[in-house]
């Protein structure tokens, strides 16, 4: 976590333990949605009423963030109008993550999430932030060079580069992966959980399974057990590509129809 994140957690602890080295007390918090209570924990989030210690609500949390936004519109009014709920905060933990390098499915684990299109949902990359970087990159470029030599950016070329950053193409599908970051996996594309397969591509896929499939045979035939290990691996892998690539071929879009225009009445 950022150094000012640790500031703020280790404030929130030492207001619990004050007082001879106590520890955070242990509570249970009752879950609405799930209906039922979670195990005793060392909740950050909690506060004494009289003698008894509780859980903070959502509701509690969310009016301070309100209290805390209308502090803040003193000095920068764009906050007046602003709202925020604890799992706001939660999403911004995830992106920040993802988008400084941490392996999604790291990221998954620590969220508690057993899917990883869930924490894929979560993290958010920001297009105006990519436009903005590369905006300035121009205008950097521009002091430094004879005017002469650049001309505006048509139409056809900021479409195609907001492309390359929004889809991050690669010859399987799409790599959910954020700009910037490294890649894990070094583009072994069929082992990585970022790699969403188009079904046109499946075809494709097909190839690739016979390929292994001969590679796998010479090195069970020439005994490479270690090739033979790496081989069933990446079969597995594409195997659950396949199955997920044919998952959103049988989706189909959900027609609503168009909404009718109510006839005016007399005025």
């Amino acid at each position: 976590m950022s150094a000012e994140l640790f500031a703020v957690v280790a404030a929130i602890v030492r207001r619990h333990t004050a007082g001879g080295g106590r520890t955070i007390p242990l509570l249970s918090r009752y879950d609405p949605k799930e209906r039922q209570s979670s195990p005793a924990m060392p909740f950050l989030f909690q506060r004494k009423i009289g003698t008894k210690h509780e859980v903070m609500s959502d509701t509690t949390v969310v009016n301070m963030l309100k209290r805390r936004c209308v502090e803040l519109a003193e000095q920068r009014p764009g906050f007046l109008a602003t709202s925020f709920t604890p799992h706001d905060f939660r999403r911004l933990l995830a992106t920040d993550l993802v988008n400084s390098g941490l392996p999604i499915h790291i990221g998954a684990a620590l969220l508690g999430h057993f899917n990883l299109q869930t924490t894929r949902g979560y993290v958010a990359v920001f297009n105006e932030d990519v436009v903005r970087h590369y905006q300035g990159f121009l205008d950097r470029r521009r002091q430094a060079r004879p005017t002469d030599e650049y001309r505006s950016v048509t139409e056809p070329e900021w479409l195609g580069f907001e492309e390359h950053f929004d889809q991050r193409k690669v010859e399987l599908g799409g790599c959910a992966r954020p700009y910037g970051a490294p890649c894990q996996h070094e583009h072994s594309c069929l082992r990585c959980p970022m790699l969403t397969v188009n079904p046109k591509m499946l075809p494709r896929l097909d190839e690739i399974e016979d390929d292994l499939l001969s590679r796998r045979s010479r090195a069970a035939h020439e005994g490479w057990l270690g090739e033979v290990e790496g081989l069933d691996l990446t079969l597995t892998f594409l195997q659950q590509k396949r199955e997920q690539s044919q998952r959103l071929t049988r989706i189909t879009p959900v027609s609503l129809g168009m909404p009718g225009v109510r006839p005016e009445g007399p005025s």
